[in-house]
């Protein structure tokens, strides 16, 4: 018998000059994947960041993104209703607290199996971490603006650019997570969990 068959029968695997080939592998077998729905009430730079990192090579489960126009609650039921019409496994709402009371918004995102991520003041806290820590008070939204754009030259919150984002991804993860919760400390988001939940 010559060297080549004997280690096929030992292994499992052919080799040649090409390729090997495992002969023993499991075909067919693959998990599905969930869908995760995420809906945002911010028509440019959380739709543009959540588009971006639905491209993302690493993601393990299928992103949707959308935009319901209103207020927090207008978000969170509007991803209730395209949860249920569409069969998505998971539903998130990605918005600001910005000038709204968060705490009827948050008793229709529990009536409705709905997760509210909160940032307070606004989305860019969360760009903010990954590039830098944030646990100074920021007063509103234009201010966390302005401490972005001391990272982010000439940033404009309608030409959001991923790359700027990308390589702190992780770091933005660990420092939201020390931060207070959302949506009573300030600054603070929540939108780390949606990037674990699509890990």
């Amino acid at each position: 018998m010559t060297k080549r068959r004997i280690d096929q029968r030992r292994t499992g695997r052919t080799t040649g000059t090409i390729r090997e080939t495992n002969l023993l592998r499991r075909v067919g077998v693959r998990e599905q994947r969930h869908t995760v729905l995420a809906v945002t009430n911010g028509r440019s730079t959380e739709r543009a960041y959540l588009e971006a990192l639905r491209q993302e090579p690493w993601l393990e489960h299928r992103l949707v993104v959308a935009v319901e126009n209103g207020s927090p609650i207008d978000a969170v039921r509007g991803a209730a209703r395209r949860r249920d019409d569409n069969d998505f496994d998971q539903a998130y709402v990605v918005c600001d607290v910005d000038h709204y009371a968060p705490a009827e918004p948050e008793r229709e995102a529990q009536r409705h199996d709905v997760a509210l991520l909160w940032s307070n003041p606004c989305f860019e806290v969360w760009l903010i971490l990954h590039l830098d820590g944030c646990t100074r008070h920021l007063e509103n939204a234009e201010k966390a603006k302005d401490l972005l754009r001391r990272y982010v030259r000439n940033w404009d919150k309608t030409r959001l650019d991923f790359d700027d984002f990308r390589d702190g991804l992780d770091a933005a993860v660990k420092r939201a997570r020390n931060l207070g919760d959302p949506p009573d400390a300030n600054p603070s988001t929540a939108v780390w969990q949606l990037v674990l939940a699509l890990r």
